[in-house]
Parts: structure tokens; C-alpha cells; sequence
């Protein structure tokens, strides 16, 4: 602040920005409207930073005060200069516009600048005083001074300023009034150019009367003035009676019923069309809404109740938003292919060994969809094209260089930059449009929706750069100003697009400049370079590892003496990637196009792709798919959860010190009911005047004073803080009749646990009673180790007879999108809140006996020993899914437990079990294998057999599901030699057969050949749709802004939360910002319902699996099968050979199919979930081989020298009690 102030910068704004290498994110702390910095301040921000190093912890990562940091603090003066409506006394020379009605205001003639004031005070004194009293007030000039003189000392207002608006203090004003007359007013202001339209009015509150005053503009430079307005209805003419009564006078009905012709064009004819206001608006008799007639209500008529929504853009009751079909018209598109090749030699900080890429050359292919559907995207333009500009390719380098063909090169010292001018301003340095005619060209183009966009792909090899901070808000774009740097702007880049296999020669000479050679030497001249014979085996230790590593060698070992060029190969280089990438993203392009209808590049993403499609389809199948809101269906009951908690501590030691009783939502009979009114909490209190009533009150939600001390921030529901105190004190004091009134605020709450170890271990050990959030039924799969370790010989060599299996599901997700029956529809809440006893699926009723069928919030018992010891209900903790049997061993060993002999020591209910949000199907299962529910809290249910679809996916799954099928080709046993032609002709159409009864898709024979390009497409699409469906709505978005006071609204928003704060240039700042959760508005395909379901499904299908290698199907248990480890789609097993493979799977949907059907799996050796290493032996040629995967290591020729089979499995055998040096043993499911 004290640096601020010698800037003479009186800072109201505070930002600390905390940077690190090892934080995913920046820890931003903002601080709004700041007099002067208090003591809490520091608090705040030490406990920001101490959450956020709790959670590094938890990742097992370093502490923020182990390694370097950076805090960047910025100083801000966030004032509001907008235009305002100022006034103060009347010019004598100033005439009232003819469209004002004579005697619609009381003509105010003060000489002072207290208009504003006086003018609501003359209104209110009209209410508030007998008809013959205000005569006498109006003419009383020494009261009239003193009422005022009165409001503006309770507003603290400034008597001495020259004028006064009612902009800056209409607010103040009506709080004042609120005091004095607790909803009685709201404050109205017309103006002579407002088209019968309040210029300003206060916030929306409910009110008896209006008080409203007139703004007369004043000359050219000077203040206007307020008048009182008698009524709005003489204040634009006498009351009419046309249209119902709608219209207020003649003027207004006559510029309604107006008619304007003009003339359109439709293609290539021009028509002639009539509008009126009154043509395309209409009155409903019943609820007196006057609606515009738009498209959709022509076609179904108005409905009384329903509301337009901003999330699907169409008119319904709240809570009833389904996805809507929108078809994008079709449009012309730049499109531009680039890449970059960087150095990776430069160090920022000596001290800090990471290294920066710099862009040495750059390479850009220019296209559009007139030119691809042409065919001559990768023809030399003969002549000029309207979006593509005069030439087709494009290079940017610091040298010159002259094999690669490039139509218009430049030399310039920073490619990356010029590049970025160059896209930023395309049109104007291509196509020869200056400023003005470009902007002409936008304005005409936009009006008519036909504007050329500009898409951008690049390759992702240039992406790998260490800075990226991972912020959605800005990988999506490339930012610059225009040419006078007047104005930013933005180009979207589609990142799905990724360059495909490499042709050898590039491969080889693309690789080697990583590493064998630097190619920053190109900038010092020393561009022709003698290759020297390496060590051998080291121009592999980064690069590459297996095959890839062996052919460089043999590269290597046959150009010891060649000499390159390096300008010559970095050119060519890139250019060949480029290419590769138009092509693949071309051909992708077409066959999506082929098989949808869709054009591919309408979308940044392919699961964007993806679910325009299958919206598409959904419409064509009168499939309605709810959006579901962000907060879910209880909104106002964010702040239930810890309340609940503390009533519940406040009755037991209430019980124990007093004797006293607390009714609340969880004791019989519910929360008391007082009036019109619920209480969070009544205490009996026998022998005492009054009982107790107990309001528990989230910070937010209820404006507290501690934390919204500013009266006009925007809070909880969109009200002002103000307006939230006032109606809340006003409920207060009916209560307070009858009750002594305790207040507990939410911050006071969390202070009282930080102080008091006994009240935080109880809030920690009392199950989570509040609302549902669908994201905490919301899991991934499940990964981990049964055993640690696995093998099929014995020490001295002798072969057991038992095998090591490793299966894949052919298509989990998909699968289940196929084979699930989900929820669509908007569901139904229902709060149970009872004791249960639970122990079976028939069990899971309703209070009507009803089955429940949706998502359930209980409490959880799991059993000491459930069916076959394999737990079945996930659980968060530390964030992590964990599958355990008992919660109070979890939370003991947070980082798990590998011993043999443990045995666990808890036995209680509350100590065994957990709240969760789960599914019915998972709970259903459950309950199967021993778990017990003792109690129900709420569930979401859907009632209805039209809410719910067990052929949701079918239409989108058949497209592509047909197209991967054919792409495949035969399985390997219609393919085997020396089996006859009939024989084949039989196995072949026995998979077409077998392929329609499992998954109803129809192959064609015809088309059955495998094809790599269209296998990939077709997986990639099969897996990319569900997903989508849990986009989070609140990303974090990006603002630039140019002047102080977009600024200031967004420093002084109540409803985001500052992300970062960056100051680009001297006029320019950028905001990084998140929406807070009460304000989001969610996507138009929002439904985590969908998504959560899909998982729980595929978590099914792999238990399932899991429990089949324990147990026959006739449910007999096996004692010669052990599971190793299992990864949401994948699972090893072992099994004694004599008998049947617990397993056999197919290659069907769904179905499990063997991933090294060509080898021995010799040993598995495993450190933890996806950490493991195989040991195969090829089953022809006898030769060994070793898989490993380790999460977050590139296993590069570097890393497994490091890393290797053996030395995992001496780390593994070491660290977990091993007898002796082998694998034979198996590790016991204790975990």
C-alpha cells in the first residue's frame, strides 16, 4: 500500500499471485475494497497457501517453502467512470420536450443541486402525509432541507459536491427507505430519451409503491435535473384503453401498431415484408405476459409459466431444460496447418535446471473448404483465392534456405513472432484489404451469419513446452493485436489433431536433430555440420527405446561421415510435418463427414464432434435428454452439510451439560415450525423465559456483515447484501417474539473448529447428512494390485502348471453406452432421512414402499469379510478412489499397508462405515456381498418409465461400432491356414452372426478388411462421446480490457473469483477469472448423471469379471485361480492349467480378449497401481521380452536403463518382505 501510495495510485484492490515450478496452478488471493491492510489479511493468505501445501502433500510433491517461489503483488484503483446521470438546479431557460405530458411532474424550482433528494423526498412525504400536510410541505422550504439534510447524513452523502446522480446513489437512497419503511418502495427514474423505459431503477425487491422522478437533460456540458413524476401514467399522455388496457397512451399504442415495410432478399429473389411491434408481440389473457411470438411458440402457443432459458435458448418451467438441437448452417473456413521447430538449449534461470523452447522455424499451410471441396488444397493457387489469399504455403526462419519449396518465405529473427502478426492480421497483409474495408466486411458478413471462419491446427510436438501452465483459458487461442494495436484479438487453434506415423527418412532425421546435433547452431552460421561417431548406444538415451532405437543405431553406424545441412533438414523437416498433418486431418475430416454429415472442423475437440452428432440423432429418436443443473436440484442448501454437523455437536453436549433437547432436521419430527417459518434449530429449555432459536447461516448465502461488509455486493441469489440483512433481520425479529434468537455464522463455525480439537474430530467422524452433489457419485475405474508379485517357475527353472493371463474388454465404455439402461429425464428428490436395516437389493424402498431407482445418499456398513473378499463401493479419501472394508484402517494408513498378517481392530458401525453418494446399481451389488445400509439420508429418483432409456447410444453406437467391426478385419481364426474355403466362408459369417446377436450391428462382408485409418476413427469417436457429458461448467475465462472501468467491474464482480491478473502493455490488462458456483450457468449438454453412470456400469462389469475367477457360474468357489492386479478395463489372473480358464471371453462387445495372445507371461511384478513389469516368452521364436509401465516416467532408452525388470523386482521383493529372490510365492489380498 505504501508503494502505491508514493505512485499516487490509492489503491483499493489487492492481488498476490504465488507462482512455483512444482504447483499445477497460481494461488491467487484477491482483496476487494481495501481501506487499509489488517492483520487478517495475512491470515487469509497463509491459509491459502497452507491448503494448497496440504494438497501438494497429499500428491506426494514438495512442500511450496522446499523450492523457489514467487509472489507477484499488484496494487489496483478500481473507479467506475461511466457516464452518469448528474443534476442539480434548474436552468429557467429550459423547456420540457413536447412528448412529456403538461402536469405529470411537480415542478421543482430549488436553486441548490439537492434536486435528486428532494424530489424522492417530495414523493415519499406524498405517501406518508394527509393531503392537507403536504400542501403544507410544499411550501415548507426549511423542512423539505432538513428531511434532506437527514437522508443524505444516514447515506453518507457528500452535501458540498456540485451535482449528484442517481446512479451513484439511488442504492443509498434505497436502503435509507428500506429502514424507514421496510418494503414499502422501490426507486424508479425516466428520462426524456428513454423511450417510456426506466433509465434506472434499483434492485428488485418486492415493494407497495413506486417512487418515481424524471431526468431533464441539461445543455452541452452541463447537469440536468430531477422532477418528481405525479404518475407514469400521465407521464406520456392520458391512459388508453387500447390493446387490453396494455398501452399506457396514444403515442405508445401508435408507435406499437406502426408498420414498417421493407424489402429482403431470399436467394436470389427480393420480398417484400410488413413488421410491426404488435405483429410480432402478443398478450396472453390468463397471466398477462406480453411474450414476442417467435418460431417456436408459433408452433406450440405461449404457456403460461414457462420462462426463456439461456442455457438451451428455449422457453419452459423451471427445472424442465432438456438438451436442444441447434443445426449449424453450413460456412466458409480458413483453415491453416503449421508447425514449429525449436531449440531446447536456452536456460532462463541459471540456477533452475529447466530448459525453454524458442521457435527456430516455422512452416504454414493455407486452405479453406471452398479450395478442399475443389480438391486442389495442395495445389499451387493459379489464382488468387477469396479466403485462402495468394499463396498456399508459408515459412518463418532467422536463415535462408533453398530445397524446400515454399510459395512465400521470410527471413526475420523471430519466426514465432512474425508468425503470430502475420495470422493476427491475415486478411489485411493477404488479401489487400485495409482497416476500414476489413471492418466493413466483418460488420456485413456477421449481419448476415455467413462469416469466413478462421481455423488453426498445429502439430503437438512443439507443445511439450514446460511453461505451459495447463489454463483452460488459454489453450485454446493465440492472442495479438491488431495492426494499430488498438484492439486484441484472438484466433482459435484445434489441438485434436495430431501428426501420424512418420516416413522413416524424416523419422531419422527429425530424431537426430534432438539430440545428436544442436540445431541453435543454424543461428550462428555454423550450418554445415560433419556427423562424429558416438559411443554406442548413446544417440538413443532419450529418444527412443525397442525397434525405434535399433534402427537410428543402424542409421547412425551408416552415416558416420555424411554431411548435412542443418538449415536445409530443419526445413524440410517441418514442412513434411506439416503435410502429413493436412492430410491426416483432411482424410479425417472426409470420413467423418462421409459417415455423419458432420463437418469436423465446426468443433475445437472430437468429443465436441462427437456430441453434435448424437444430439442430432437423439432429435431424430424424440429422445429428450435433461440438463442438469450445476449445483443440482438444491441450490440454497450449499451450506446444509457443516450445519447439520454442528446441531448435531450442539444436542449431545447440550443433552450432556443441561438436559436440554434440540429439535432439528434429523430428530423426530423434523425442523419446528414457527408460523411461516422453519427453524434450523429449537432448543427446549425448560425453567427459562424463552426457548432457544438456533439459525445456522452460510456467509454467502445470508450476506454475513464479517465477510460482505460493502451493503451493494452482489450475494446469495443474486440480491445485494443490503437487501439479504434486511429481509433476514426482519425474519429475526417475528421469531425473536417468541424465541431468544442465537445466530451462528458460517466463518464463526470454522474459526470454532480450528481452536477446538474435541468439536473437529466429532465434525470428522459424523457421516455427511447434507445434499446430494452428483460429482461425488462421479469415480473412475478401478486400479490396483491383489499381489505384488506373480510367476510361473519354480527357483530351479521347472515350469509350474499354472498361467498368467492378461485381458482386455473389447470396448468397455462403450459397451455399457450400449448395454445400460440410463436416466434421462429431470428426476425427483426425496428426503428419507430415517434408520434403516438394509441387507438386500429388494430392501431398497421409499417411505410408499416404492423401489428406489437412482442415486441414494446412506450410510454404508461395509462387512469384515464381503463375497469372495472383493470390496464393491468406492470411496474418495485424499484424493484417491479407494475400495475398502473399513474406514477407520484407511484413514490410518493413508499411503496403504502391505502385511500379511493384519487383521483389522474395529468392529462399531461408526467406525467401519461411510457416508456415500452412490447409484442404485453399485448399491445394489453391494448389498449382494454382504454390505448393510443403516441409514437413508435423500435420494434423486426418477419415477417415470419415459425418464429413463435403455436405448439412449443404440443409433450413435450401430454407426460406428460398424464401421470398427469392418475395419478390424476377420479374427485370427477365420483366418488360420490350412482350414478349407468353406470352412472359413463358415467362421466368417459365423462372427457377422454373432456379432448382430450380441451387439445388433449388421456387418457386410464385403467391407470386412482391416483398414487402420478407419479403425482408429471409429474408437476414437466410440470413446469420446460419454465423456462430454461431464465438460465442467466452470472453466476458467479470459477478459482483455482497455480501460479502468471494465476493469473495475470486474474487480468489484461478487460473482467470480480472480484466477490471475497480468498487465500486458500500459492500456491493456488481461483477467483470468472463475465463475463461483452459485452463478454458473451450465453447458447446453450438461448431465452428470449420464457420465457417473457410465462408470459405475463399467466398474460393474469388471467386478463381475473379478468375482468369476473366484467362482463358477454355478457359483461354486475355485481354490486354483488368484487375481494379480486389475486397471478399469484390463485384468491379470492366474490359473491352474488342468482346469478351465475362469475367463474365456470373446471377441464380441464387451467381451474379454486376450492381450498377448502370441506369448508365455513368464513373471508380474508390481509397485502399485499402474506401476508394473511383464516378463513374456515369445511362444515361436522362445524369445524374452519385458513390458513395464510406471506412471509419470516416459519410458525412453534413458529411463529403462534406469528402470528395469530386475531392479523392480528387487525393489518390490526388498521393500515387502520377500524370503528369498524369487517370484514363485503370491502376495495375500489384505489391502
Amino acid at each position: 500500500m505504501n508503494g502505491a501510495e508514493a505512485m499516487n495510485i490509492a489503491a483499493n484492490h489487492f492481488i498476490f499471485l504465488l507462482t512455483a515450478r512444482h504447483l499445477d496452478y497460481e494461488i491467487a488471493v484477491h482483496f476487494k475494497n481495501v481501506k487499509k491492510i489488517e492483520d487478517s489479511m495475512a491470515e487469509t493468505i497463509l491459509t491459502r497457501f497452507e491448503i494448497v501445501d496440504q494438497s501438494n502433500k497429499s500428491k506426494e510433491r514438495p512442500s511450496i517453502c522446499e523450492e523457489s517461489f514467487v509472489i507477484d503483488i499488484t496494487a489496483i484503483e478500481s473507479g467506475l467512470e461511466r457516464k452518469k446521470l448528474a443534476g442539480k438546479g434548474r436552468n429557467n431557460s429550459f423547456e420540457i420536450p413536447y412528448n412529456i405530458s403538461d402536469g405529470a411532474t411537480y415542478n421543482l424550482a430549488n436553486n441548490d443541486n439537492f434536486c435528486l433528494f428532494r424530489a424522492f423526498e417530495w414523493l415519499r412525504m406524498k405517501h406518508v402525509l394527509q393531503h392537507q400536510r403536504f400542501s403544507e410541505y410544499k411550501r415548507n422550504e426549511r423542512r423539505q432541507l432538513n428531511d434532506i439534510t437527514t437522508l443524505c447524513q444516514e447515506c453518507g452523502i457528500d452535501m458540498s459536491l456540485p451535482f449528484f446522480s442517481i446512479e451513484e446513489y439511488g442504492e443509498r437512497i434505497q436502503a435509507y427507505y428500506d429502514r424507514l419503511h421496510p418494503g414499502m418502495y422501490r426507486l424508479f427514474c425516466f428520462g426524456t430519451f428513454g423511450k417510456m423505459k426506466p433509465l434506472w431503477k434499483s434492485e428488485d425487491i418486492v415493494y407497495k409503491q413506486e417512487l418515481c422522478v424524471l431526468f431533464i437533460e441539461g445543455d452541452v456540458g452541463q447537469a440536468g435535473h430531477y422532477d418528481p413524476i405525479k404518475s407514469t401514467g400521465r407521464l406520456f399522455g392520458a391512459k388508453t384503453s387500447y390493446c387490453f388496457g396494455t398501452f399506457e397512451s396514444r403515442e405508445c399504442f401508435e408507435h406499437h401498431a406502426k408498420v414498417i415495410k421493407a424489402t429482403i432478399k431470399k436467394g436470389d429473389k427480393e420480398v417484400k415484408i410488413e413488421k410491426s411491434v404488435c405483429k410480432s408481440s402478443r398478450k396472453c389473457v390468463k397471466c398477462g405476459i406480453i411474450y414476442r411470438a417467435m418460431l417456436q411458440d408459433q408452433e406450440r402457443g405461449h404457456v403460461c409459466g414457462h420462462k426463456f432459458c439461456r442455457v438451451c435458448l428455449g422457453f419452459h418451467a423451471p427445472r424442465e431444460c432438456y438438451i436442444p438441437y441447434r443445426p449449424k448452417k453450413k460456412t466458409e473456413k480458413r483453415i491453416i496447418f503449421f508447425d514449429f521447430e525449436c531449440t531446447t538449449d536456452f536456460q532462463p534461470d541459471p540456477e533452475i535446471s529447466r530448459f525453454k523452447h524458442q521457435v527456430n522455424f516455422c512452416y504454414a499451410h493455407v486452405t479453406c473448404t471452398n479450395c478442399i471441396e475443389k480438391g486442389i488444397w495442395n495445389q499451387t493457387l493459379e489464382q488468387k483465392c477469396g479466403i485462402c489469399g495468394d499463396y498456399r504455403t508459408y515459412a518463418w526462419a532467422p536463415f535462408d534456405f533453398y530445397n524446400a519449396e515454399v510459395e512465400r518465405r521470410f527471413r526475420v529473427d523471430d519466426p514465432l513472432a512474425a508468425f503470430t502478426k502475420w495470422l493476427l492480421q491475415f486478411e489485411t497483409e493477404t488479401l489487400g484489404l485495409d482497416h476500414n474495408e476489413r471492418g466493413k466486411k466483418r460488420k456485413h458478413t456477421v449481419k448476415h451469419n455467413n462469416n469466413n471462419e478462421e481455423a488453426c491446427f498445429f502439430d503437438n510436438e512443439a507443445d511439450d513446452d514446460e511453461d505451459n501452465d495447463g489454463n483452460d483459458a488459454d489453450n485454446n487461442y493465440m492472442l495479438g493485436y491488431d495492426e494499430g494495436g488498438e484492439k486484441p484479438k484472438s484466433v482459435k487453434t484445434y489441438a485434436y489433431a495430431h501428426a501420424g506415423s512418420r516416413y522413416d527418412h524424416v523419422l531419422i532425421f527429425g530424431e537426430m536433430l534432438r539430440m545428436g546435433v544442436r540445431p541453435d547452431l543454424v543461428r550462428q552460421g555454423n550450418h554445415l555440420l560433419e556427423m562424429k561417431a558416438h559411443k554406442k548406444g548413446a544417440i538413443t538415451t532419450t529418444i527412443f527405446r525397442d525397434r525405434g532405437a535399433d534402427k537410428l543405431e543402424k542409421w547412425h553406424a551408416d552415416n558416420i561421415n555424411t554431411r548435412f545441412d542443418l538449415r536445409e533438414i530443419i526445413a524440410d523437416y517441418c514442412k513434411t510435418d506439416v503435410q502429413i498433418l493436412v492430410h491426416g486431418v483432411l482424410k479425417m475430416r472426409e470420413l467423418f463427414m462421409a459417415e455423419t454429415k458432420h463437418d469436423l472442423t465446426d468443433s475445437i475437440t472430437i468429443p465436441s464432434a462427437c456430441m453434435k452428432y448424437f444430439v442430432a440423432l437423439s432429435h431424430q429418436d424424440n429422445e429428450r435428454i435433461a440438463i442438469v443443473p450445476h449445483l443440482g436440484y438444491e441450490k440454497r442448501g450449499k451450506q446444509s452439510t457443516i450445519a447439520r454437523k454442528y446441531l448435531k455437536w450442539r444436542a449431545e453436549e447440550e443433552m450432556r451439560d443441561n438436559g436440554w433437547t434440540l429439535r432439528f432436521i434429523e430428530t423426530p419430527g423434523g425442523e419446528y415450525k414457527y408460523g411461516n417459518y422453519s427453524l434450523d434449530g429449537m432448543m427446549e429449555r425448560p425453567g427459562m423465559a424463552k426457548n432457544l432459536a438456533i439459525e445456522v447461516n452460510g456467509c454467502y448465502w445470508h450476506a454475513c456483515p464479517n465477510c460482505f461488509p460493502d451493503q451493494e455486493a452482489i450475494v446469495g441469489g443474486g440480491e445485494t447484501a443490503g437487501a439479504i440483512r434486511a429481509r433476514d433481520a426482519k425474519r429475526v425479529k417475528q421469531i425473536a417474539r417468541d424465541f431468544e434468537v442465537e445466530i451462528i455464522w458460517e466463518c464463526h463455525l470454522m474459526r470454532m473448529l480450528e481452536e477446538d480439537p474435541a468439536m473437529k474430530a466429532f465434525f470428522d467422524n459424523t457421516p455427511d447428512s447434507g445434499p446430494i452433489e452428483f460429482r461425488d457419485a462421479f469415480f473412475g475405474g478401478r486400479t490396483g494390485p491383489d499381489c505384488l508379485a506373480m510367476g510361473i517357475m519354480k527357483p530351479n527353472g521347472e515350469k509350474l502348471n499354472r498361467s498368467i493371463k492378461i485381458k482386455d474388454f473389447n470396448s468397455l465404455y462403450p459397451s455399457r453406452n450400449m448395454f445400460t439402461k440410463y436416466p434421462i429425464g429431470h428426476p425427483t428428490l426425496l428426503k428419507m432421512d430415517k434408520d434403516v436395516e438394509w441387507t438386500k437389493p429388494v430392501h431398497m424402498v421409499d417411505n410408499d414402499g416404492r423401489p428406489l431407482e437412482g442415486i441414494i445418499k446412506c450410510f454404508v456398513v461395509p462387512p469384515r469379510h464381503c463375497l469372495l473378499d472383493i470390496p464393491v463401493i468406492p470411496v474418495r479419501m485424499n484424493n484417491r478412489t479407494l475400495f475398502m472394508l473399513c474406514r477407520r484402517c484407511s484413514e490410518m494408513y493413508p499411503k496403504g499397508l502391505v502385511d500379511p498378517d493384519y487383521n483389522c481392530p474395529h468392529f462399531e458401525d461408526h467406525e467401519r462405515g461411510f457416508s456415500t453418494t452412490i447409484t442404485h446399481i453399485e448399491l445394489e451389488a453391494a448389498l449382494r456381498a454382504g454390505y448393510r445400509i443403516t441409514r437413508v439420508f435423500s435420494a434423486y429418483v426418477w419415477r417415470l418409465s419415459c425418464d429413463w432409456s435403455d436405448s439412449l447410444f443404440h443409433s450413435y453406437l450401430f454407426k460406428f461400432l460398424k464401421i470398427k467391426e469392418e475395419a478390424s478385419g476377420y479374427p485370427a481364426k477365420c483366418l488360420e491356414d490350412g482350414i478349407s474355403e468353406e470352412e472359413r466362408e463358415e467362421r466368417q459369417q459365423q462372427h457377422i452372426d454373432n456379432c448382430y446377436a450380441k451387439s445388433k450391428v449388421r456387418l457386410e462382408a464385403a467391407r470386412i478388411k482391416p483398414n487402420p485409418g478407419f479403425r482408429y476413427i471409429a474408437k476414437l469417436c466410440l470413446n469420446s462421446l460419454w465423456g462430454r457429458f461431464a465438460l465442467r461448467n466452470r472453466l476458467t475465462k479470459t477478459e482483455i480490457v482497455d480501460n479502468d472501468a471494465d476493469l473495475g467491474k470486474l474487480l468489484n464482480d461478487d460473482k467470480i473469483e480472480l484466477s490471475s491478473l497480468d498487465q500486458l502493455t500500459d492500456r491493456f490488462w488481461m483477467v483470468c477469472y472463475k465463475t463461483k458456483d452459485e452463478h454458473v450457468v451450465e453447458h447446453d449438454t450438461s448431465n452428470i448423471v449420464i457420465a457417473l453412470w457410465t462408470t459405475a456400469a463399467a466398474r460393474l462389469h469388471l467386478l463381475e469379471s473379478m468375482q468369476q475367477v473366484y467362482c463358477t457360474e454355478d457359483h461354486v468357489q475355485r481354490h486354483d485361480t488368484q487375481l494379480a492386479y486389475k486397471d478399469t478395463d484390463s485384468i491379470f489372473y492366474a490359473h491352474c492349467n488342468d482346469l478351465s480358464d475362469p475367463l474365456p471371453g470373446g471377441p464380441q462387445l464387451g467381451e474379454l480378449t486376450d492381450e498377448y495372445p502370441n506369448d508365455t507371461i513368464i513373471e508380474f511384478i508390481c509397485a502399485g497401481p499402474k506401476a508394473y513389469s511383464l516378463c513374456l516368452r515369445d511362444n515361436v521364436t522362445g524369445e524374452l521380452k519385458y513390458k513395464m509401465k510406471c506412471r509419470g516416467i516416459t519410458l525412453d532408452s534413458n529411463a529403462c536403463a534406469r528402470i528395469s525388470h530386475e531392479k523392480m523386482k528387487k525393489m518390490v521383493l526388498d521393500n515387502w518382505g520377500a524370503a528369498d529372490n524369487n517370484v514363485v510365492f503370491d502376495y495375500e489380498t489384505n489391502f
